[in-house]
């Protein structure tokens, strides 16, 4: 299956040009996986399959089904699985013709899971056929129709249990191979070949490759390549329309390639006026003395010429490199990405790298760790003997009146509740939100059974709802026992009392009313009224 590109969409590099140069583009793409590129490979007046399907992969999608090749399946969405829905194949045919019968080949492997009943509607309806379970190329007879149209619906297939990378146990969804329809003679119409069609060359011209943007100049590419070389991945060069260089000025430039819709960027070269001069240079190991996650120790032969010394992890500014005599080596950025440094000609014996800030990183670790009891200490320690605690400062009363606090109504409040509860869980949640208001209003006249119910459902709630979700295996087959509706509305409640109580009832809205035209009057004396 194809991997997810680094670069997805567009390139984007900044180039720094020391001095004006002329470059002549190289740009190699390869294959963007998905439905673009199934209707570019797709062979010319043969038989299509679509569908939906799990993995995005062209030999993994419905594409798969009528390639002529049984070793590529076309795999159901896994959500066919989870929702018990039949997954639906249409086969397309150029032209109208008297269908008679299907053949249907399963995968030569357990998945996708094999199919057992099915559904074909050649547009008069369904007709639903059993296939035997224990897989092989089987052929269906059907009603004779004009049609261009076969849509084929898997009701039943084999249940396989499998093991995701999370380690969840799911039952995987059902596929099939191959696919065709015959006609009165049982032969298919419009197969494709699988063989013939991989060698088929495809030409894109100037204008349908991608587009190379540098130094404000936009350059077109052609693309010459096969089905083969698309379906298998391997990398293409886009070739400039223009035969004459690009020039770079002086200073940094901007390098983007947009490799369009069928395509994903690979890599890009800018070959220089020397570029035929340079090779490539040769590679040799080093032996590895020491190889720790912080310190590294490896020997290196003797060399009349500068080298290059690489190793294949992300740059990082905390490694340092010297030499045997101690003299730190020049860090040097390896093919975009990878650490490397400069060995000066004459360089031998051993080198060593470290990553110097490991070792003060850890020991504040360990020291912060150290300092928690003294802080534990500090907070709960009494006053010391024979001194004094500080007292707190009593201030009298300020004679204006304090500010108040906004105190949205009951209905605002109210309103807010219901929204977001439907806003969470849609009509059920409108539902409990309502309930939850109204059972704290039917108990306003008797403040403490009121909140001491809001506390009980809101804490409940979610306690019964861990109880629930306990007593299931936390790797099920029938999936995750938290999506259930009685898991789900456990939780509901908690949360629609705990909304619930932020809305005021009569009684607590007029004592907050009276408290906060409470006034408070002082005398000259310091007495206060």
């Amino acid at each position: 299956m194809a991997l997810s590109p680094e670069e997805p969409v567009n390139l984007s590099r900044t180039l720094t040009v020391p001095t004006p140069t002329e470059v002549t583009p190289t740009v190699w793409v390869r294959a963007r996986q998905g439905p673009n590129l199934a209707d570019l490979v797709a062979a010319p007046g043969a038989a299509r399959a679509l569908g939906d399907a799990d993995p995005i992969d062209v030999l993994g999608s419905a594409y798969a089904a009528a390639d002529g090749d049984p070793g590529t399946s076309w795999t159901a969405p896994q959500s066919v699985v989870q929702h018990k829905m039949p997954p639906t194949l249409t086969l397309k045919l150029p032209t109208r013709s008297e269908v008679a019968g299907l053949r249907i080949t399963p995968s030569s492997s357990v998945l996708p899971a094999h199919p057992t009943l099915v559904a074909i509607d050649l547009g008069d309806g369904p007709e639903v056929r059993r296939l035997a379970s224990d897989g092989g190329t089987q052929t269906i007879s059907l009603r004779p129709r004009m049609t261009d149209t076969v849509k084929l619906s898997l009701l039943s297939w084999n249940d396989v249990i499998d093991r995701t990378a999370l380690g969840f146990d799911q039952l995987k969804p059902p596929g099939l191979a191959e696919v065709s329809a015959l006609d009165a003679r049982g032969a298919p119409i419009a197969a494709a070949d699988a063989g013939r069609n991989r060698a088929r060359v495809i030409d894109l011209p100037c204008g349908k490759g991608p587009i190379i943007g540098v130094a404000g100049q936009f350059v077109q590419t052609s693309v010459a390549t096969t089905v083969g070389a698309l379906l298998d991945g391997e990398p293409v060069a886009a070739k400039p329309c223009r035969s004459d260089p690009i020039t770079l000025p002086a200073g940094q430039q901007e390098l983007l390639i947009s490799p369009g819709a069928p395509f994903v960027v690979d890599g890009v070269q800018l070959a220089g006026p020397l570029a035929s001069q340079l090779h490539t240079a040769a590679m040799v190991p080093a032996a590895t003395d020491d190889w720790s996650a912080d310190h590294r120790e490896l020997d290196v032969p003797t060399s009349a010429s500068s080298r290059v010394l690489v190793v294949p992890e992300s740059i990082n500014p905390g490694w340092t490199a010297r030499a045997a005599d101690g003299s730190a080596l020049a860090p040097v950025t390896v093919n975009g990405w990878q650490q490397g440094w400069v060995l000066p000609a004459g360089t031998a014996g051993p080198v060593t790298l470290s990553f110097t800030s490991n070792t003060p990183y850890r020991a504040g670790l360990i020291g912060g760790l150290a300092l928690l009891p003294l802080l534990a200490l500090l907070a709960f320690s009494p006053c010391p003997s024979g001194g004094r605690c500080p007292q707190p400062v009593r201030r009298p009363p300020p004679s204006d009146e304090p500010p108040r606090p906004w105190q949205p109504g009951r209905v605002t409040t109210s309103v807010a509740v219901v929204a977001a509860a439907g806003v969470i869980s849609g009509i059920a949640g409108v539902i409990v939100g309502g309930a939850a208001l109204g059972l704290r209003h039917l108990l306003r006249r008797r403040e403490k059974l009121c909140e001491a119910v809001t506390a009980a459902l809101a804490a409940g709630g979610l306690i019964s709802a861990g109880a629930v979700l306990s007593q299931n295996p936390w790797r099920s087959v029938d999936g995750y026992a938290g999506h259930s509706v009685a898991v789900q509305l456990l939780a509901l409640v908690s949360v629609a009392m705990l909304a619930a109580s932020a809305v005021p009832t009569s009684g607590r809205l007029a004592a907050d009313s009276a408290a906060g035209h409470e006034l408070v009057l002082e005398d000259p004396l310091g007495s206060h009224k």
